[in-house]
């Protein structure tokens, strides 16, 4: 009995060594097989606020519309075609009345060395009184039609005439469409039409014009996002000398707090009469001028041609600095093309713009008056025209009515 009891225990333990050698041979070929295996890198699922923070990046002028005019965004603001009123600029008819509330003013030069100015306004539905207006230049009406603007105008001259009667812009004109004007009594004519926003848009209704942009409609300016100085250039902190001849010589001088140019005419500052006392003066964060040539088309009265098609060169003034540009247009019904020197588009600060379209003859030019007096002449290369088959209709033409004049 005893040895039958010492048998079963020995067998038993025998097992619970095969058993014990079974489980450790397993373990070890588990070990060996984990070592032999390469690990996988572990991928972690992006969390809920990395993905929605790059989801949601937003678009800061969502619900606003974009004024390419000035480059500016505003919820205000609703995209129309502008108007272009043609402003008187002699010594005896300033104060102007609503300038200041344009985005842009185009001056060239016209009969006698005198100039006149083309505000251009986007919004112009609240304008009580702007004026007082003149008659239509033939090369103003090219620059208006580059902004698809409706052409405010009294009168006209004869090559203006022959546009107007083809059809080459809308127009408000006085001459045609009376209840769009009217005299002030307390101006001598023929410095004394004026008109208001709420008569321009009336005239708009009158004579069937659309006020909306066409679908293939293009922008003339490009501008920067906010504002940025110019890395290059030269100074131009001081006062910005521009000459049309020795009658007209107006200039500007720069407001470094504002980071704004202020007008000047006839050796004061140029004012808005209906603007606040306080703030009348017409400024402008930028201004361009242009170089190109005038030509005289009618000895009797000192009719000009303006150089349009063509290429020439210019400069671009912001922040206290000048650059050189250059300026390109193809045809007259093209857009002008504005690049710096090396071919690039050229980019301008949000904002209000100037530009002074000057001849080439000895009495134009440019100059920059450094805040120690030290004065900088501009340098422009010569003007290269290209041929328009609109570009003679203008030629031995005399102008019409006393209001052009």
């Amino acid at each position: 009995m005893k040895t039958i009891i010492s048998k079963r225990i020995i067998s038993e333990k025998n097992i619970a060594k095969k058993l014990l050698a079974v489980s450790l041979l397993s373990a070890a070929m588990l070990s060996f097989t984990a070592c032999g295996k390469k690990e996988e890198p572990v991928t972690e699922e992006p969390t809920t606020t990395e993905a929605t923070t790059e989801a949601t990046t937003e678009d800061p002028h969502i619900g606003e519309n974009y004024n390419e005019l000035t480059g500016e965004w505003s919820k205000d603001y609703e995209p129309h075609r502008p108007i272009a009123v043609m402003i008187n600029n002699l010594k005896e008819a300033l104060p102007s009345s609503s300038t200041k509330q344009a985005d842009i003013i185009y001056e060239c030069m016209v009969e006698g060395g005198i100039t006149r100015i083309m505000p251009i306004y986007s919004e112009y539905s609240e304008l009580e009184k702007v004026g007082s207006v003149r008659s239509a230049r033939h090369y103003y009406i090219n620059i208006a039609n580059e902004y698809n603007a409706i052409y405010v105008h009294y009168g006209q001259s004869k090559p203006a005439k022959k546009m107007l009667d083809k059809g080459k812009i809308d127009n408000i004109n006085g001459m045609t469409y009376d209840p769009g004007f009217y005299r002030d009594d307390s101006r001598v004519a023929p410095h004394n039409a004026y008109t208001t926003g709420e008569r321009i848009i009336q005239g708009i209704s009158d004579l069937g014009y659309n006020d909306k942009y066409a679908e293939n409609h293009e922008k003339v300016l490009s501008f920067n996002e906010e504002d940025t100085d110019l890395e290059n250039g030269e100074a131009a902190d001081g006062t910005i000398h521009v000459s049309f001849s020795s009658y007209s010589q107006p200039y500007f001088i720069y407001n470094p707090e504002k980071k704004v140019y202020e007008r000047y005419e006839y050796g004061a500052p140029q004012i808005d009469n209906m603007a606040d006392e306080n703030d009348n003066i017409l400024t402008f964060k930028n201004i361009i001028v242009m170089q190109s040539s005038y030509e005289c088309i009618n000895p009797k009265n000192d009719l000009q041609e303006l150089t349009q098609v063509g290429k020439g060169s210019g400069y671009y003034i912001t922040n206290g600095k000048a650059i050189k540009i250059n300026w390109s247009k193809s045809s007259k019904k093209s857009k002008t093309k504005y690049t710096t020197e090396d071919g690039q588009e050229l980019l301008l600060n949000p904002g209000k713009t100037w530009f002074s379209i000057i001849g080439n003859s000895d009495q134009a030019g440019l100059s920059f008056e450094s805040t120690t007096g030290e004065i900088t002449n501009g340098v422009f290369t010569p003007v290269s025209t290209a041929t328009d088959d609109a570009s003679t209709e203008a030629a031995s033409e005399e102008q019409t009515s006393e209001a052009a004049q």
